[in-house]
């Protein structure tokens, strides 16, 4: 079975020490599309750093200019 995790925070800092074991992980367990989301600039940017490096994840970023 294929699962689309439609929302994640892969990118906030907790995850720097394993990111790449815990996207291998999720991947090998049947998620096969990931959207990682940034609530503010510096995590938004992750999220799109993210995104670049792995084909089946998306990036959901915060428009912050008010």
């Amino acid at each position: 079975m294929k699962l689309f995790d439609t929302h994640s925070h892969y990118n906030d800092e907790q995850f720097d020490i394993d990111r790449e074991e815990i996207i291998d992980a999720i991947y090998q367990e049947g998620i096969t599309n990931t959207v990682v989301v940034g609530d503010n600039i510096e995590n938004s940017k992750k999220a799109i750093d993210i995104a670049k490096k792995y084909d089946f994840i998306y990036s959901a970023v915060r428009n912050s200019s008010k």
